[in-house]
């Protein structure tokens, strides 16, 4: 068998050469053909080959692994692959090699069995390998796309340049059917009063059916799935220049030109959560340098922007952070993200100043999915900042928001069953949340939704059930009670409006007008913590938990007519409802986020946060600087009634002017033991800065 170089099966290992380094090839065995009987006759030497092949076979071959591989195979294999595919498509006729490795049919009984198989049956490349890319998991990607806006001088707004890895047809030409609202949402009413600006919108996304709903006509003729519909937040970065300060050679690239700004629009459209803070530096960065460029044909930047993004914004393992269902049942241990990260220069404690009271009202009036519209000409960033800062307010509700852009959305359907917490540890501050049942599902709901910007395109989307959107447009504004919205707050004169009236359970109880009041006093502690934005948003968190305590409390006393074990009876500070306004718990435990609240909240929340207002445990430390603190300091003190008492008064005050003492501070007078003496000093103290005790 000299001549056995022509055999097939060395034809085969030649092909597999490239991976000869990590694979061996096992011994040939060859065997005589049980069915054929034994020629006497002596084959001559012409026929001698074909004798052979006609007598005897050859077991297939199988590939080893080396016991120590060094290097990556999978990459030459592919590559011996497409050379030999390029080669048929040039001669027209298939390798031996390919005609042969397609008829091994061995079931695989081992792991190198497995891998022999696998290369075996290698698919044959026909055509460049990009036409064959696999599509992209739905999942990958924390960024959905980013795209350039421009206002074109005839057409208006429209989208000049598109990156997208979910929906790869997207063009031009898709404009007038997917997403048609995005460039006049990106490109907002009054941004030809900034040389830039930002705007921040919701967009509705099938990833079923590909398809967007942009309007209310497109959602009352939805027939799909309403589980598959997902929200994705879009923030754009505007800028204009004058026309005079392009370039000739711009200027003779686009002709269309015939204004005197050229104004476009850098936008990044994410899932998950709106980043809109975490990305508005870089993203401002990138805007300004785009227009820059000698061209705006030159997309690069923003390539580069929106791979950036996408590594930048995945966790560890290389997936989008996720975020995590509240019921116990869809749990899964992925990465817990921070809100803190999300409410970065929100300036918070400046909205509370401005708005006082009426920052409380607006939360109740989220809480009982009412009607709430955000206006804004002179400023577009703060319509986003305002609408965040109250996101912020709802303990981990920026997590839980992929059901906010639509009313066709329900957090119930898509989370179902329903089931309260099972386990709880204290010192995680997710199983806390999840414990009392939060985040409150205020825009998650049927007939709900939640836009920072509402252009006058999507004005029929006012019908809704409940919704905060903002807008700057004043036709819009000039609709309120046509819409029926129930509160207007107008950033521009920070004023808090009611349309149709003020309703009764918009009216705030005396413990939240004093809740209000301290946390207003907080800003001259001179302490860094204490004022600041972090600690306001903990303290709305507080005020959120001791209703939900306290609501908890009564259905338990209701219920079973006794206080729970461990709790005074005779306390009447304990589940008290009205310190909250009965006509809002009324109301409250009529809406949807009530309902989703009550079946996944835990029964016992009570024995970790006292069922009464907030205000009752608050420190008094700051109201003394408030107007109330201010005319009680008027109070005519009690008069001493002797000189003894004059001069000790007088000192006592002298020691610590204009500061505020506490309860358990207590002046110590070796000198004077009487309780008479004490009891004096305390109503003296109590006197003079306007707190009874």
């Amino acid at each position: 068998m000299s001549d056995t170089g022509d055999s097939p099966f060395i034809e085969e290992k030649s092909a597999l050469a490239p991976v000869s380094g990590e694979f061996s090839l096992r011994p040939l065995r060859i065997q005589k053909r049980p069915d054929l009987k034994e020629k006497k006759d002596k084959p001559s030497p012409s026929t001698l080959k074909q004798a052979i092949a006609d007598e005897f076979v050859c077991r297939p071959m199988r590939l080893g692994l080396l016991t120590t591989p060094n290097r990556s195979w999978s990459g030459e294999i592919k590559q011996a692959a497409d050379q030999t595919a390029l080669q048929e498509g040039k001669t027209g006729e298939k390798s031996p090699n390919s005609s042969r490795t397609s008829t091994v049919d061995t079931p695989p009984t081992s792991h190198s069995r497995r891998a022999s198989i696998h290369i075996k049956n290698l698919p044959i490349v026909t055509s460049p390998r990009r036409f064959l890319a696999p599509e992209p998991v739905l999942n990958e990607d924390p960024v959905f796309a980013v795209c350039l806006v421009d206002f074109h001088h005839v057409r208006g707004p429209e989208i000049q340049w598109w990156r997208l890895n979910y929906h790869q047809l997207y063009d031009s030409a898709e404009s007038d059917i997917l997403f048609k609202n995005l460039p006049f949402q990106a490109l907002p009413d009054g941004l030809h009063l900034f040389e830039e600006t930002f705007s921040n919108f919701n967009l509705v996304y099938d990833f079923d059916t590909r398809q967007s709903l942009d309007n209310l006509a497109d959602i009352e003729s939805f027939k799909g799935n309403p589980t598959h519909l997902e929200t994705l937040f879009g923030c754009s970065c505007v800028r204009q220049v004058k026309t005079a300060d392009l370039s000739e050679t711009e200027l003779e690239r686009n002709k269309d030109i015939t204004r005197s700004i050229v104004q476009k629009a850098v936008v990044v459209i994410s899932r998950k959560q709106p980043i809109f803070t975490k990305i508005k530096e870089k993203l401002s960065i990138i805007t300004h340098s785009f227009f820059e460029q000698d061209s705006f044909g030159n997309f690069e930047l923003l390539e580069s922007l929106f791979d950036n993004l996408n590594d930048v914004l995945r966790d560890k393992e290389g997936t989008a952070a996720k975020t995590i269902p509240l019921p116990e049942s869809q749990l899964v241990p992925e990465k817990y993200e921070a809100q803190e990260e999300y409410f970065v220069n929100l300036n918070l404690r400046e909205l509370l100043s401005q708005f006082k009271t009426d920052l409380l009202v607006i939360l109740k009036a989220l809480l009982l999915e009412k009607k709430v519209l955000v206006y804004s000409n002179n400023n577009l960033e703060l319509l986003t900042q305002f609408q965040n800062n109250m996101i912020a307010l709802v303990p981990n509700l920026i997590n839980n928001l992929e059901l906010s852009g639509c009313p066709l959305s329900d957090y119930t359907e898509k989370n179902s069953p329903l089931e309260k917490p099972t386990t709880l540890k204290t010192n995680d501050r997710m199983s806390m949340l999840r414990f009392f049942g939060l985040p409150l599902q205020i825009f998650n709901t049927k007939g709900s939704f939640w836009n920072p910007y509402l252009p006058l395109q999507q004005m029929d989307m006012l019908r809704a059930k409940s919704f905060m959107v903002g807008c700057s447009n004043l036709l819009i504004v000039n609709q309120l009670a046509k819409f029926g919205v129930d509160v207007l707050v107008d950033l521009d004169t920070w004023a808090v409006t009611y349309p149709c009236g003020k309703p009764a359970e918009l009216k705030l109880s005396a413990q939240d007008k004093k809740y209000v009041s301290v946390l207003l006093g907080t800003g001259s502690t001179g302490k860094a913590y204490v004022g600041s934005d972090d600690y306001i948003r903990y303290q709305f968190e507080d005020y959120i938990r001791s209703l939900l305590a306290t609501a908890r409390f009564q259905q338990y006393v209701d219920r079973f007519g006794l206080a729970p074990p461990g709790f005074d009876s005779h306390d009447k500070r304990l589940g008290n409802l009205r310190e909250f306004n009965l006509d809002f718990i009324g109301k409250w435990q009529q809406t949807r986020n009530f309902e989703i609240w009550n079946s996944t909240c835990d029964e016992f929340i009570f024995n970790f946060h006292l069922p009464m207002h907030f205000s009752m445990e608050m420190s008094d430390q700051g109201t003394g600087y408030n107007l109330s603190g201010f005319l009680s300091s008027f109070k005519k003190a009690p008069q001493p009634s002797n000189l003894a008492e004059k001069a000790n008064l007088y000192f006592s005050h002298a020691q610590q002017p204009r500061k505020f003492i506490s309860s358990d501070e207590t002046m110590k007078d070796d000198t004077n033991s009487g309780n008479e003496q004490a009891e004096q000093k305390e109503a003296a103290k109590s006197a003079w800065w306007g707190f009874k005790k």
